[in-house]
């Protein structure tokens, strides 16, 4: 025996098929089922902090954009530092993203010397930034 099915529009209670009833209701209980999902899924900030997360704080990234501020401006001054040649083949390998094998080409230089020079530059620098480890 198939059960009466009603769909209320405006107040009025209108009888429909069980087709028409489960189109109507269909999107209403997807709807609720994602809800359910998300209570189940999703957890406030303090429910997290109860069970051992801590929120990154605001400082804590005021910190990190400081630190990365002090360290670039390391870094563009030790670069200001070097000789025209020695800036060329940081600009030619890390800007211009050129292999080692296009920078010694261009230059005339053996492979080797373009590894050995950035090899130099790189230890150097890694020096002069040492206190930003």
């Amino acid at each position: 025996m198939a059960k009466d099915r009603y769909v209320w529009l405006d107040g009025m209670k209108i009888p429909v098929t069980e087709e028409v009833y489960r189109a109507y209701y269909r999107p209403v209980w997807r709807e609720a089922k994602q809800k359910e999902v998300r209570d189940d899924t999703e957890y406030s900030l303090d429910a997290l902090e109860d069970v051992g997360f801590e929120a990154v704080s605001n400082d804590a990234l005021v910190d990190e954009i400081v630190a990365d501020k002090l360290l670039l401006d390391a870094l563009y001054a030790a670069l200001d530092e070097l000789t025209d040649d020695e800036r060329g083949l940081i600009n030619a390998l890390y800007f211009d993203e050129k292999s080692e094998r296009q920078v010694a080409a261009e230059s005339g230089v053996p492979q080797t010397t373009v590894n050995y020079r950035k090899k130099r530059l790189l230890e150097w620098l890694r020096k002069k930034l040492k206190d930003f480890r």
